[in-house]
């Protein structure tokens, strides 16, 4: 299900609704009152003034100084504070450890990180599954990550289908950890920006500070901004120093397999700008041996030295590259067939979710209906299809209880219905 908002007082921005399958369309008339950041009426111009920039200097460090104190907090909470050390506690754990280290990493929750969390999942001989549920279910953040839920869905002993559904419906909640990476993000997006300003106006000034170009760049730091530097250098004539930095980014930034491999074809870039600059040509006057290897590039990079390439086979030689994706037969198109009831429920609102499961004597269902829906039905089957049990609800959201002392041990699946909507889930009796 797509939401689609649009400008309802714009003719060309309202959808064709002979065009449009499964999309709800949201007229809006909004005045946008958020001020440009530069640029148009902002006092803020794209070549700052001498106040401009001290003040952007300041955003800089004051913002840098609160992100670098947050993250000193952030990261003596991760995994306790130490992460090869929990790893290695899980490693040479033993099946007796198992309410020790339970306690231990439920003590560390909501803060254990991808790499701890895979490496007690993996520990299938010293947690049971009820076990390593409560800690999954207790670091909600990573579970966000898809890395993580297909690493447990797909791995040698997966987690069972019920509580990999549950473990995705827990996902969305949030927590203390959630709040320092919102933090920590805010920080980074102002100090970031201000940096940013400060190298577009630098660019765009009559003479470029090729110094104060390179400070800043190596402020924001990252591969892209090391690559830019390069450029600056370049820009200079100065291929010495250009190509000092350009090996070494292997080792800065741990390149390996296809990022070893893209990184090469930079290389050759930049080994053929060298020459051009050397024998005073351009890329006008490459020798047929050049051109075949750039053709070579942009054929089989898909990194910075393929679009390089690209782009010069294209402004020069008039050949032009074809980016989209193909797709084979129909599989490009999406079918109205495809449509996951499940999805298209909890689009509209429908929701709802089983604790504890397993059940013994007794399970919870939480519930959201959708729109102004106050009265839905759960429906609970076994496996064969019979009806094992109808549970009337009412209000908008809300808990409803199932007594389960006298199910059987099994399977059921529950279904959830309003009008136009339904939500299928699994639920296990143990006895």
């Amino acid at each position: 299900m797509v939401g689609y908002y649009y400008n309802q007082n714009e003719n060309d921005e309202i959808p064709d609704d002979d065009k449009i399958y499964h999309v709800a369309k949201v007229g809006r008339s909004v005045t946008n009152n958020c001020p440009s950041h530069y640029g148009g009426s902002s006092e803020l111009k794209i070549v700052l003034t001498a106040q401009q920039k001290a003040d952007a200097e300041q955003d800089y460090y004051n913002n840098l100084t609160d992100y670098n104190s947050v993250k000193v907090l952030y990261d003596s909470y991760v995994d306790g504070g130490d992460t090869e050390a929990e790893k290695l506690d899980i490693q040479t754990s033993q099946p007796e450890d198992m309410w020790e280290l339970r306690a231990q990493l439920l003590g560390d929750s909501p803060h254990l990180s991808f790499e701890v969390l895979k490496e007690a999942a993996d520990k299938t001989d010293v947690f049971t599954e009820s076990a390593l549920f409560d800690i999954l279910a207790a670091n909600p953040d990573e579970l966000k990550k898809d890395t993580l839920i297909s690493y447990l869905e797909n791995k040698e002993e997966p987690l069972p289908e019920y509580m990999i559904d549950l473990l995705k419906q827990l996902a969305e909640g949030t927590t203390y950890k959630t709040a320092l990476q919102q933090q920590m993000a805010g920080y980074k997006h102002t100090y970031t920006r201000a940096a940013h300003d400060i190298i577009r106006s630098n660019l765009n000034d009559t003479v470029t500070d090729f110094v104060e170009l390179r400070n800043w760049l190596d402020n924001l730091g990252g591969i892209t901004s090391d690559r830019q530097i390069i450029s600056s250098y370049i820009s200079e004539e100065n291929f010495t120093d250009a190509f000092t930095l350009a090996n070494m980014l292997p080792q800065l930034y741990n390149l390996q397999g296809n990022e070893l491999t893209e990184h090469n074809y930079y290389i050759d870039m930049l080994n053929l700008h060298q020459t051009l600059y050397q024998e005073g040509r351009n890329t006008f006057q490459l020798d047929s041996i050049e051109k075949a290897n750039i053709i070579f590039i942009a054929n089989n990079s898909t990194g910075v030295a393929g679009a390089q390439a690209k782009s010069i086979l294209e402004a020069v030689y008039d050949e032009y590259f074809v980016d989209c994706p193909e797709a084979d037969g129909s599989a490009g198109y999406k079918s109205s067939s495809t449509i996951n009831p499940n999805a298209l429920g909890k689009a509209y609102g429908l929701n709802i979710s089983v604790k504890p499961n397993p059940a013994k004597q007794w399970a919870a269902f939480d519930f959201t209906l959708p729109g102004d829906e106050t009265e839905a039905t759960i429906t609970i089957t076994n496996a064969t299809g019979s009806t094992v049990a109808i549970l009337e609800i009412t209000g908008q959201q809300g808990q409803k209880l199932w007594d389960t002392r006298d199910i059987k041990h099994g399977v059921y699946i529950y279904t959830i219905k309003t009008p136009g909507f339904s939500q299928s889930g699994k639920i296990v009796i143990s006895k």
